[in-house]
Parts: structure tokens; C-alpha cells; sequence
């Protein structure tokens, strides 16, 4: 074996054809104590095969002072049909066409066997949590040896950490997490103890790459769902029908969805929608106990609008209002009414929010959206935009102010598998731009096709059945137990929520003018577009770079 080795930034993703030539090295960087920090080691094995079944091996070492805050992940490769829309010539995209793309993180251990194909380029991603890591300057180098522990190639990467620490980050993020998708993969019964072994298993995962609101399925959601269709059933709120148009609730299960989520970190909770997605015709599906037995009481054939539906809420709404105070949430809870209305959908919108509006006094409606006559109305209370008509929804300085993405656009930002990192990672610097408070994707694990037609294998289908751009759908991968393997999307997305909370400290040091000054300095002189990302693909690794030095600076004087 001929292995060779270099250090890259976490923003290049490392296809198997790739040259480890075309990379520039990567040979230090810094970090605030606090914060999860990540470099890219590349590895190629130069020699030809001479032997097709030879079965090459090398195994992977680290050498650090800060050895015990390291974790190594090996870069595995996923497939995607849909991994660019084509027709519309997209660009600032690495791949148009189908293939495999580096994105599942899977957790070695030091000295485990790395098997190599000879002339193929393999990556490892490493993390170092500079929690408790003392300031200065820590090098770490990673070995590759033989079974003889022969080293065969090394390389280092030095992390300066400066003695700061990150600060708490008060940006609201939602993905949804889909927890029949979860039930649905492992083949677990919903609210069994495997269930919510899982649910916790998940939201810890969640939560440590800075998801800190929760929906919460009050009753199973309607969302992405064919008409006339239905997903499992996922009802955290108990209904038994006790007389004509008389019911009785029981919050048992919602609460300890509650306890749980608060012992994870969660400090929002948004509640599933109450009527139907695209619309707002109908309810979602709703299951009650009738004369000892099950029975679905509402769904598709509901009118969102009749007497039926409404006088359920209205029994429903203050009960449930009386469990968000007992559980101290009351003020942290948002609702929804309808995902994604458009306008024609406005006559619908509005009667199933002046029907919501009699029992929520206080509380926030807030919905994806793309038409602010909604707001006007007064519909709506915390509109959330999706980013190409975020401008019309900013001017009228609504507060939080609320924005979102999916989907493909050319030159924003975005986490399609086919996408470089750089239009990930400047989620954060735009977060900050933009005094944006809150984010919202619908996609943390929807394992489903497209309108929840059939589940899927996210290990094999990557885009919903050719319907979603691969990445739009799913942030993590289902592990054997019960967990969660998280994705370079994840963990990128993640350091631009950190270059975000950098940003807030050297603002509260150095002012907000200087910290727009350094966005401006490595952009050609201008604001970021939130629709655009910088053309320097370095760009948020050079901004995050010259932040830490001002912080580093102005602490140096204190």
C-alpha cells in the first residue's frame, strides 16, 4: 500500500473519483472553547491492484493533547437519482447528474480497520468539542498505519483556541421531526418503550446540532400526505367520545413528550397543524374511543370548516391550554393553522383562524408561507417566509422574524447533497445579516416518498421517489440502535449556527458595524443577498477566521 494523506476544510466534500490534488491543504484553523470544530482528512492508496482479491486495510491513529475531545467519523457515500433540476442549467451545484455523494457520518473508533480501494479517495471527518479544552494552540495529527502498525502516511491540523467562550445561541430552529418515520423504519410500536427510547435517542442528537423547538404531533400530522391517504398513527393527546358531541382528553402521553424534550434541551414547542396542508379544507386525522373501541373521528372527509370540527376545538383548545400552563410552556408554545396556503387558499385560511383565535388568546399563530396578505389580515401572526419572498415579510418588521428554505434555487442557500458546503455553512452568516430569529425546515428525517405514498430506505432513496432534490427530505440516517447517524449537511449547518453565535459575541465586543464590515471585506465590498451566495467558496471559513481574531483581540485588552 502507498497511502497519501492531506488535511481539508469542512467545506469540501470528497467524491471517490475526485484527485487529492485539487484540494488545497488545510493546515490550521480556530475555535472558541464550546463549540464543535471540523476538518476533513482525505486518503488515497496510490498503488494499482495488482490482485482482485487482495483486501487492502489500513487503520486510522490520533495523536493530540486533546486526544479525549476527538471523534472520527468516516465519510460514506449515498446514492441520488434527483440530485440537480436539470432543465432549469442550475449552477454553484458540484454534480448535476445522478450518482453517489459523501454525506453519512458513521462513528469509528481509533484503530479501526479502514478497508481501501487502491486509486480511490476516501475521507474521514473529524471533530474536536473544545468544551474544557484550555486556550491556545493544539495540534492534532492523524496516522495511518498497516496491520504491523507500520505508518504508512500522516497528517496534522492545528486548532488555536481562543479563550472565549461560545455563546448560547438564541436563534430559534425547528426541523421537523417526523416520528412515524421513526416507528416506521425500526418497526416499533408507537409510544412502546422502544418508541420513545428512540424519540429521546433522536432528540439528543437534535438538539446538540442546535435544534431547540420541537413539533410536537398533538394529533398525527397532516403534512406531505396524498389525499385520502393516511401515515401511522402518531396522537399524542388521548380522545374518548363520552357523549353525543362530548369529549374527554387525556394528556398523559403529551406530557411526557414534554418532560422529555426539556430534559434534552428543547425550549419551544410548536403544535402540530390543525387543519389540513396546501388549504386548510379539512382536519387531520383524529382518533377517539368510542363505546370501548377505536374509531377515526375526523380526517379527510372532515370539513375544516363545519359545525363538527369546530365545536371538537372548541372543547379540545382550552383543555390543552390548561396543560401548556401546568407545564410552564404556555409562553415557549406556538400553533399552526395550515402548512404552505397559497392565496386562493386565504377564504379557507381565515375561517379556520377565526375559529383557533376564540380559544388562543395570547398565543402565537405561525405558518410557512408566501403571500403577506395573510399578516395583513391579520391572519397570521409570525409569517414565515420562504427566503426568495422573505423581503416583502422583513419590511414590516414582524417580530420573531421567522424565514425558511427548501428546494433547489440556483445560488442560495441550501443542503442538497449535489451542493457545496459554502451554501450551507452561510446559513449562519446570513442568519446574522438579516436579524433573522427564527428558522424552519419541514425535513429532519421524513423517510417517506413524496405525499407519504410508500416508505422508503433513506440508505437507498435519497430524493422521496425523484420528487425532492436528494437532501431536502432528511438531515440524519437511522442507526441500529435506535439512534441516529448524523450527515455532513447536519454538522455543517451546524458550524454556520456557531459562525452566527461568533458573530453575536464580536458584536457585543466590537459593534455591529465592524461585523458587517468583515462580511462586506470578503464579498467584493458588498451586504450579503439572501438570496446569493458569496463566489468565494472560502468565504465563511476567512469571516469566522477574522471574527475570532477581532475577539481574540478585543479580550486581549480587557
Amino acid at each position: 500500500m502507498n497511502i497519501t494523506a492531506k488535511v481539508l476544510s469542512p467545506l469540501e466534500k470528497v467524491f471517490y473519483d475526485d484527485k487529492i490534488q485539487k484540494f488545497k491543504n488545510y493546515p490550521n484553523s480556530s475555535a472558541l472553547i464550546g463549540e464543535k470544530h471540523n476538518f476533513i482528512v482525505a486518503y488515497i492508496d496510490t498503488d494499482y491492484m495488482e490482485d482482485r482479491y487482495s483486501n487492502n486495510i489500513c487503520y486510522v491513529k490520533l495523536e493530540s493533547d486533546i486526544k479525549n475531545n476527538l471523534k472520527i467519523y468516516s465519510v460514506e457515500h449515498v446514492p441520488s437519482v434527483f440530485a440537480a433540476q436539470i432543465s432549469k442549467i442550475p449552477d454553484n451545484y458540484i454534480r448535476q447528474y445522478p450518482g453517489i455523494f459523501p454525506d453519512l457520518l458513521i462513528p469509528i473508533e481509533e484503530n479501526s480497520s479502514l478497508p481501501v480501494i487502491p486509486r480511490l479517495l476516501n475521507s474521514l471527518w473529524i471533530e474536536a468539542d473544545t468544551a474544557g479544552i484550555p486556550a491556545g494552540k493544539h495540534k492534532v495529527t492523524v496516522k495511518f498505519t498497516d496491520n504491523s502498525g507500520n505508518i504508512l502516511a500522516e497528517c496534522s491540523h492545528t486548532i488555536s483556541v481562543i479563550d472565549a467562550v461560545l455563546p448560547e445561541q438564541d436563534l430559534i430552529v425547528t426541523h421537523w421531526m417526523h416520528t412515524d418515520c421513526i416507528a416506521d423504519y425500526y418497526g416499533i410500536k408507537v409510544f412502546s418503550a422502544k418508541y420513545w427510547k428512540a424519540f429521546e435517542n433522536y432528540l439528543k442528537v437534535y438538539t446538540d446540532a442546535g435544534n431547540n423547538m420541537i413539533y410536537t404531533p398533538l394529533f398525527t400530522p397532516p403534512l406531505d400526505t396524498a389525499f385520502g391517504k393516511e401515515r401511522t398513527t402518531v396522537q399524542l393527546v388521548d380522545v374518548s367520545i363520552i357523549g353525543d358531541g362530548i369529549y374527554e382528553f387525556g394528556f398523559e402521553k403529551l406530557k411526557k413528550w414534554i418532560s422529555i424534550c426539556k430534559k434534552c434541551g428543547i425550549k419551544y414547542f410548536e403544535m402540530s397543524h390543525l387543519f389540513t396542508q396546501w388549504g386548510a379544507f379539512h382536519a387531520p386525522k383524529i382518533i377517539a374511543v368510542s363505546e370501548g373501541k377505536q374509531k377515526k373521528i375526523f380526517g379527510w372527509d372532515t370539513d375544516s370548516h363545519g359545525k363538527e370540527y369546530e365545536s371538537f376545538l372548541g372543547a379540545f383548545l382550552p383543555e390543552l391550554v390548561k396543560v401548556l400552563e401546568e407545564e410552564n410552556i404556555s409562553e415557549k408554545s406556538f400553533f399552526h393553522i395550515s402548512d404552505e396556503p397559497s392565496l386562493e387558499h386565504i377564504e379557507s385560511y381565515r375561517s379556520c383562524s377565526n375559529i383557533i383565535r376564540k380559544y388562543l388568546n395570547g398565543y402565537k399563530i405561525m405558518d410557512a408561507m408566501s403571500n403577506i396578505e395573510f399578516y395583513d389580515e391579520g391572519l397570521v401572526d409570525l409569517p414565515i417566509p420562504y427566503i426568495g419572498h422573505s423581503k416583502k415579510f422583513f419590511e414590516k418588521n414582524i417580530k420573531p422574524r421567522f424565514a425558511y428554505y427548501c428546494g433547489i434555487e440556483r445560488n442560495c442557500m441550501g443542503r442538497a447533497l449535489s451542493m457545496p458546503s459554502s451554501r450551507n455553512r452561510i446559513s449562519g452568516p446570513a442568519f446574522y445579516t438579516f436579524d433573522i430569529d427564527g428558522f424552519l425546515h419541514w425535513g429532519y428525517n421524513f423517510y417517506n416518498s413524496a405525499l407519504s405514498i410508500r416508505r422508503i430506505d433513506p440508505y437507498f432513496v435519497t430524493d422521496a421517489d425523484k420528487k425532492f432534490c436528494s437532501g431536502d427530505s432528511y438531515l440524519v440516517y437511522p442507526a441500529e440502535n435506535l439512534t441516529s447517524y448524523i450527515s455532513i449537511r447536519l454538522a455543517v449547518f451546524r458550524d454556520g449556527l456557531q459562525d452566527m453565535r461568533a458573530m453575536k459575541l464580536c458584536e457585543k465586543l466590537c459593534g455591529k458595524n465592524a461585523v458587517i464590515d468583515v462580511i462586506k471585506e470578503f464579498n467584493s465590498g458588498n451586504n450579503l443577498d439572501i438570496m446569493t451566495v458569496p463566489a468565494d467558496p472560502d468565504f465563511t471559513l476567512k469571516v469566522r477566521e477574522k471574527i475570532n481574531s477581532m475577539i481574540k483581540k478585543a479580550i486581549s485588552k480587557q
